[in-house]
């Protein structure tokens, strides 16, 4: 499979702003990205509306503290819907809400999972631009094993946005999908894998490949058609 070769010194032409999502699924994985973006293929699962009742939960429960705050910038190249802004000892503090589990490093400490990381460092970028004000952190809370992970913004932060941001637009400009992402485990959580058919990629290019089921073997459910 081939790589996908990024020039950051080729010439670009005038991009629309991207969706902080979109550069989340840019982090999680190139194809995905693509899949949504340029062919715009959308699936929507369980998992998906399971992640908006939890921000109508959120919603209710935040009162006052709880913005639907739009914010985009074009110099950026950035929009995006915060989840909620806080005030904590003087500083404006973007949060990120995700239903599932955080990421656990060798030490079993909890981190932010890197999509995720990217993704409130792009909303505090835009914080930045709206407030005028610098944004020293932002916070993603993971509801399944209730932990709150603390994300600096510093200048490397900064920097990863505007590189990501680059880096996502060039790809939207590029002809061909992304080949299928390495880390397989990515596929099993990703609401696009019954039309990226990841598996069968890989089984393409290596036919001793053991693909790992996506889907039950025995499905006895039946399916509901809701025509309106």
């Amino acid at each position: 499979m081939q790589a996908i070769d990024f020039n950051p010194e080729s010439p670009q032409p005038v991009q629309d702003t991207l969706r902080v999502c979109a550069l989340h699924a840019f982090a999680y994985c190139p194809r995905l990205f693509y899949l949504e973006e340029v062919e715009e293929l959308y699936t929507q699962d369980a998992a998906v509306f399971a992640g908006r009742r939890l921000h109508d939960e959120i919603e209710r429960k935040e009162g006052e503290e709880w913005q639907d705050l739009y914010l985009e910038d074009e110099n950026l190249g950035l929009r995006g819907r915060i989840d909620v802004l806080r005030q904590r000892d003087g500083q404006t503090i973007p949060y990120e809400h995700k239903r599932g589990r955080c990421h656990r490093d060798e030490n079993n400490q909890p981190q932010a999972w890197e999509s995720d990381k990217l993704q409130i460092l792009a909303y505090s970028c835009l914080l930045e631009v709206a407030l005028n004000t610098r944004i020293t952190e932002g916070r993603i809370r993971y509801h399944a094993d209730n932990v709150l992970i603390h994300i600096p913004v510093d200048d490397a932060g900064r920097k990863s946005v505007r590189e990501a941001i680059q880096q996502a637009q060039q790809l939207k400009n590029y002809p061909y999908r992304p080949p299928v992402t390495n880390n397989e485990h990515l596929c099993s959580r990703c609401s696009l894998a019954p039309v990226c058919l990841p598996e069968e990629a890989r089984l393409a290019h290596n036919r001793e490949w053991s693909a790992a089921r996506l889907f039950p073997q025995d499905d006895e459910r039946e399916v509901i058609h809701i025509l309106e």
